[in-house]
């Protein structure tokens, strides 16, 4: 949870600063489907596969999903790029906010761009791509 979270969020505060979420990719992060069980995995393909969805209901989704993930599971997940480059007392308060279930994913989101925001941006995360082009 707390990989996928911070992932989560660093989309969302991205696309806070560069415009509407983006929708999510087809498939999880590598390495998630090894670690979260069966059917945590088949509901998260089926929110990033879902075309109907737009980015932020794929992203308010995932966070209901990976909130009935046990800690235990969810501590385990990969974490994203860079995040071992993030002083350690940042990657603290980033963990405290993922293990706070009572959070909103907008609460989540905010908690989470203030940390990011208050960083030298040589390590805030960067603008996601843009999005494929549409035929």
């Amino acid at each position: 949870m707390q990989t996928l979270a911070v992932l989560l969020a660093l989309i969302a505060c991205a696309c806070a600063q560069h415009g509407p979420p983006h929708r999510l990719p087809k498939d999880l992060p590598p390495g998630f489907a090894d670690i979260l069980p069966p059917d945590v995995v088949a509901k998260m393909r089926a929110v990033h596969r879902d075309e109907s969805l737009t980015g932020e209901q794929q992203m308010e989704k995932i966070h209901e999903i990976m909130n009935t993930v046990p800690d235990s599971i969810r501590e385990k997940l990969p974490k994203p790029p860079g995040f071992d480059r993030l002083p350690a007392a940042t990657r603290a308060e980033l963990d405290k906010i993922h293990r706070d279930k009572t959070l909103t994913f907008h609460q989540r989101h905010e908690k989470i761009k203030k940390i990011f925001d208050a960083l030298p941006p040589h390590l805030r995360p960067p603008p996601p791509p843009p999005p494929p082009p549409t035929l």
